[in-house]
């Protein structure tokens, strides 16, 4: 199930997650047009990352213990947001962009 994210909040309020999630060092896979595979330096697996537009914010979740046990986001979910700020790439050598739900997008990533 997929929760409001307040990624002003982790930027305000700083701490590991936001520390952790530098996007120019994950590796960032889309994986739908929804969902991402996300993997940062320091961590031990890769983890499945759901996030997306919807309305005025974003709705996501992660299936890292950080999201589960914590308020706030991840760092996966922060670094995705980041990659997003600053242009960054994600293996496939495409802009990481975060969709809403009314975009048409290719469900068969290859």
């Amino acid at each position: 199930m997929t929760s409001p994210i307040d990624f002003h909040a982790a930027r305000d309020n700083g701490g590991d997650s936001w520390d952790r999630a530098d996007p120019r060092d994950a590796t960032l896979a889309r994986l739908r047009w929804d969902t991402w595979g996300i993997a940062l330096p320091d961590g031990e697996n890769a983890h499945v990352v759901t996030l997306r537009h919807e309305g005025q914010g974003y709705v996501g979740e992660c299936d890292c213990d950080g999201f589960k046990f914590h308020s706030g986001p991840c760092a996966h979910l922060v670094a995705l947001r980041k990659a997003e700020f600053i242009g960054a790439e994600d293996v496939r050598g495409e802009p990481v962009h975060i969709a809403d739900e009314t975009e048409p997008f290719d469900t068969d990533i290859e």
